[in-house]
């Protein structure tokens, strides 16, 4: 079996990275997540997610997430380059840069 340029992308970006704990501004600890790159935490695409506390993995487009424990809004799912992703609100989470 011949890999896609996509599928090679993606294993190429999974070796450059790192996994990450999100949490909220409370403490609490929303998820994991396999950041790759440099810079801050704009957007988390669904499926980089290594461990989810929130249950963002079976949530519609556009629904808005809380955390479990101060009822914040974490964000909103949208569609990003044809993947479910959930774009931050920075106020939420706790300050990340890598």
């Amino acid at each position: 079996m011949t890999p896609t340029p996509a599928l090679c992308k993606m294993l190429c970006i999974m070796r450059t990275g790192k996994i990450i704990d999100i949490e909220c501004r409370c403490g609490f600890l929303l998820f994991r997540y396999f950041k790759a790159g440099k810079g801050r935490l704009i957007k988390c695409m669904i499926g980089r997610l290594s461990e989810d506390n929130v249950g963002l993995s079976g949530a519609p487009t556009f629904s808005r997430p809380l955390c479990p424990a101060c009822k914040k809004e974490l964000g909103i799912i949208m569609m990003i380059h044809g993947e479910p992703a959930l774009k931050l609100n920075q106020g939420t989470i706790k300050s990340i840069r890598i």
